[in-house]
């Protein structure tokens, strides 16, 4: 059989869709506008055998930054094999091609691991753990009006970089914010622009049944704790459950919030990586 890793086409894009159903628990609808929306943004890799494609690798563009260093990195997503070609190493050759390029190309790799297994898969290609989150889970205060209102992504992007600019961060493009706001809101979600204690704040969250799922802010674990009440009610739940920055958050549930190549670049804060 003849194995072949290239970077996919548009006319792969169905080929794609299917590996990702055969992998992934998302809805059909979701995986073509994930492609529809990102992929000419996006490079995408597949390993073919005889031709078919049967492993695929999406990489998103970002880089890390800290201070004045600055890497070029790379995205990790929805990676996987067809079920009648797993247990064969396809998916190992992707990730050794796709860290050779990165080596090559001097740029970072990253991605957030779903499971210890796949973390430890991961980690026997060389990627390091290198930084967590806290999942800290609330129940609200009392219930209190805010006055919020919608934030674009350009906005979004800068008051983000100004809130973490001084620990190590993913930086995102415009372009990308732009998606995981539109994809927020796919998900029922809302991305919104608030002022308290004479500060703007941001804030991306989805209601989960009866749950807010924070995926990013800049409040304060005491901020959002005094704003739970508030929040609850603009979204219409009872209870919070946000992914809050390790360096900043000693409370909550400590998970790991990515695994990285070829960087020197440590505890790096990542986020807005559709989780």
């Amino acid at each position: 059989m003849n194995t072949e890793i290239r970077i996919a086409k548009e006319q792969d894009i169905p080929a794609l869709c299917d590996i990702w159903k055969s992998c992934f628990l998302d809805s059909e609808e979701y995986i073509n506008y994930f492609y529809d929306e990102n992929f000419e943004r996006i490079e995408s890799y597949i390993l073919t055998v005889d031709k078919k494609p049967v492993s695929m690798v999406n990489m998103l563009p970002a880089s890390f930054k800290n201070n004045n260093d600055f890497q070029p990195a790379k995205f990790i997503y929805a990676a996987g094999t067809l079920p009648a070609y797993r247990g064969k190493g396809y998916m190992g050759k992707i990730i050794r091609f796709t860290k050779s390029e990165a080596k090559k190309h001097e740029y970072a790799l990253f991605l957030k691991p779903s499971s210890a297994s796949l973390t430890e898969f991961y980690q026997s290609f060389g990627f390091k753990i290198n930084s967590y989150f806290q999942l800290v889970s609330l129940l609200p205060s009392e219930k209190q009006t805010l006055l919020v209102s919608d934030i674009s992504c350009t906005e979004y992007n800068s008051l983000r970089n100004a809130a973490f600019c001084d620990t190590p961060y993913v930086k995102w493009s415009d372009e990308h914010i732009h998606w995981c706001i539109e994809e927020n809101e796919y998900f029922s979600g809302k991305t919104l622009k608030f002022e308290f204690e004479d500060k703007d704040y941001f804030l991306l969250g989805y209601p989960e049944e009866n749950t807010l799922i924070i995926n990013e802010t800049n409040l304060s674990l005491n901020q959002l704790k005094h704003l739970s009440g508030a929040l609850c009610n603009v979204f219409g739940t009872e209870h919070i459950k946000a992914y809050m920055p390790d360096a900043s958050c000693c409370e909550g549930e400590r998970i790991i919030s990515s695994v990285v190549y070829n960087t020197s670049i440590c505890n790096t804060y990542v986020n807005l990586i559709l989780i």
